[in-house]
């Protein structure tokens, strides 16, 4: 075996830490609920490591000297490799069926050979380092495969990556140095310890980093927060004392000088430390992060605000307060204030508090003001704070501890102000301050959703309007047209008694329609159609001779069998007059319309032909029934074959369309028997 090397007692106080370290983090392990494989293994590989450093530190020896030493040095790298194999499964596996994969099973078998060969001095000196340098080769070629293998999983594994690596290379350094000279340096083994123990911090974070693992390593709040400054100041100032030690041992004739320098200025730099506010936060804040269970129970709350929100009704004046009722619930506060900023500062709902103060009113003017403050979120009760600083608001003046901004795509929305009796207050942390950003920002998503639904709700109510309005002047247009055709033909006949009679008729049916239209506009409700019973030949001859003779061609009926229907006799003779007007207007004077009823066993099919223009398969897909689309430009509206289509399927019939440009168009009217 090697030589033995008379060691320091640097490197004994190294061992003694990295022993007391990794049997914390041991500890530490113990306390997860979680079983699977890596955990598993990387308990064993923490174990023989707090064994590893606690001989070393009682016995004086370097590696390899023994058969202890090389058997725990190899026990150390096997458990490695497995934890590396662990790592790398693609799937959790039980303990039994990861030991039965090939690789592992074989890795132990030559790991073990290898160990007892070298054990009984089989293996020469030289070929044992080289061996021990092939298997550091190989577990940084499995580091490599884990830090590729990992993706988009990468962050999470870099602290692991980076510890063992280093711990890895290290000894790698170590053995090719010791392979050269058949010695292992007393320097590089002082250092391998503390090594060892720099890289615990690392590998504590990537546990707590790996999800996959579900190991979850916590210290207690209290005990933490409370002393880690105090820890903290202790192990700096032991390496202070450990270094000053080193200087003087080899420092010669100046090492006196050089140690009260270095110890001063040691001192200076723990002194700046231990008064920086600046580094004990964001000490504080990364021990909470890293190694606290959360305040809240981020999954019961999400869930609970999520089924808050759903019952709300927008259509209840209510809205808003609702919405601050789950701010406030959301941390258990019981006051709050939701004001809006734009246009104008206003109240939108308050819960359990006072008005407005004009305090809380130069807070809401201060965040419009200062742009780079509409993402900060302010508890006043901190008068460090710089917002609240800048303010100097005198006390009692605002009934709001906590201060939200409420942002929208073009700036400041509005704030939510919260607050509570002051034993119940929380502080605003980082993690509060998550937590309230994402809150507001389901909370803020459904206000903006609820605007924009009333917005397009207002827009719906126009469009209705308009489009009753467009109904309306339709009926209008048609009425006119009835009576102008009515004072037309009165220069001619007006001496007529049968025409007179026909004109009185005209009038009280176009009084009736105006009625009937008049009454739905001021009631705006939709009175149910009045059905009647009537024969359908009479009424188109009658809708022909007294409505379509106004422009040419005027159409002729065709009547194979007549028939009974029972509709809104009214609304049926309007839908027959658009049909029959479109048509009209499509048809040159020398063209002809031929209006054809029929009846088979099921249907009355009643067509309207024409020799017009035609229209294209595309128009009758995308134009033909779309309201307040035409072709007529300002003297149509675009609602005749709508209405039409609308009032056929409303009857639970079919309104068929065949057409071929420069041919001419049929509609084809089919209707059920009743």
């Amino acid at each position: 075996m090697l030589p033995l090397w008379n060691q320091l007692a640097l490197d004994k106080i190294g061992f003694v830490l990295a022993a007391i370290g990794y049997f914390f983090f041991f500890a530490l392990l113990l306390t997860v609920k979680a079983r699977n494989v890596p955990r598993s293994i990387l308990l064993g590989f923490v174990l023989l490591t707090v064994v590893w450093a606690s001989l070393y530190a009682w016995q004086p020896t370097t590696a390899y000297q023994n058969q202890w030493s090389l058997w725990l040095e190899n026990s150390r790298l096997l458990a490695l490799v497995l934890f590396l194999y662990a790592a790398l499964q693609s799937q959790q596996q039980s303990l039994w069926l990861f030991v039965q994969r090939k690789e592992v099973w074989t890795t132990v078998v030559v790991m073990l050979a290898w160990t007892l060969l070298a054990s009984i001095q089989l293996v020469p000196v030289n070929l044992l380092l080289t061996g021990q340098l092939v298997l550091c080769v190989f577990i940084l070629a499995l580091i490599e495969a884990l830090y590729r293998r990992a993706g988009s999983a990468r962050w999470q594994f870099k602290p692991l990556i980076v510890a063992l690596s280093i711990m890895v290379l290290f000894d790698f350094v170590l053995l090719a140095e010791a392979s050269l000279f058949l010695r292992i340096d007393a320097q590089l083994w002082s250092a391998r310890s503390f090594i060892q123990l720099l890289m615990l911090p690392l590998l504590v974070i990537s546990i707590r980093r790996i999800k996959a693992w579900n190991i979850r390593v916590y210290i207690s709040r209290d005990i933490v927060l409370q002393s880690s400054l105090v820890l903290a100041a202790g192990l700096y100032l032991s390496l202070l004392a450990l270094a000053g030690f080193y200087i003087r041992f080899s420092g010669g004739a100046w090492s006196e000088l050089l140690q009260a320098t270095f110890i001063v200025l040691g001192f200076a730099i723990l002194a700046a430390l231990l008064l920086s506010d600046t580094m004990r936060r964001k000490l504080k804040v990364f021990i909470e992060k890293h190694f606290f269970e959360n305040t809240f129970d981020y999954r019961a709350k999400w869930l609970e605000l999520t089924h808050r929100l759903r019952q709300i009704d927008v259509n209840h004046d209510d809205v808003h307060q609702e919405a601050l009722a789950s701010w406030l619930q959301a941390i258990g506060y019981h006051k709050g204030l939701l004001l809006r900023t734009q246009p104008q500062i206003r109240v939108l709902a308050r819960i359990n508090r006072p008005e407005l103060t004009p305090a809380e009113r130069t807070i809401a003017e201060h965040y419009l003001a200062q742009q780079q403050l509409k993402n900060w979120i302010v508890d006043l009760k901190q008068t460090k704070d710089p917002f609240v600083a800048q303010l100097a608001l005198p006390p009692q003046s605002c009934h709001s501890q906590i201060i939200i901004p409420i942002l929208a795509k073009d700036g400041l929305w509005g704030l939510c102000m919260l607050d509570t009796d002051p034993a119940l207050q929380l502080k605003l942390n980082w993690e509060l301050r998550d937590y309230l950003l994402a809150v507001t920002e389901q909370i803020a998503s459904y206000l903006f959703l609820m605007e924009a639904s009333n917005k397009l709700m207002e827009n719906a109510q126009f469009a209705a309007f308009s489009r009753m309005s467009a109904f309306v002047v339709h009926d209008l247009k048609n009425i006119t047209a009835q009576l102008g055709l009515l004072l037309k033909n009165a220069e001619r006949h007006q001496s007529n008694p049968e025409f007179v009679a026909d004109a009185f008729d005209t009038i009280a049916s176009s009084k009736r329609r105006m009625d009937k239209m008049l009454a739905q506009l001021m009631d705006k409700e939709r009175h149910d159609e009045q059905e009647s019973r009537f024969q359908l030949a009479p009424l188109l001859a009658q809708l022909i001779d007294s409505r379509c003779q106004g422009q040419q061609p005027i159409p002729r009926l065709q009547v194979e069998q007549d028939s009974q229907l029972s509709l809104d006799k009214e609304r049926f003779a309007n839908v027959l007059f658009h049909l029959i007007d479109n048509a009209q207007h499509a048809t040159p004077d020398d063209g002809q319309i031929t209006l054809t009823l029929k009846q088979n066993k099921d249907w009355v099919e009643l067509s309207i032909q024409d020799t017009g223009c035609g229209m294209s398969d595309d128009f009758i897909a995308t134009r033909l029934f779309k309201p307040f689309d035409s072709t007529k430009g300002n003297a149509g509206m675009g609602i005749g074959a709508y209405d039409a289509q609308i009032f056929v399927e409303q009857c639970g019939g079919q309104l068929l369309v065949h057409s071929k440009e420069g041919e001419g168009t049929t509609f084809t009217m089919r209707l059920p028997l009743n």
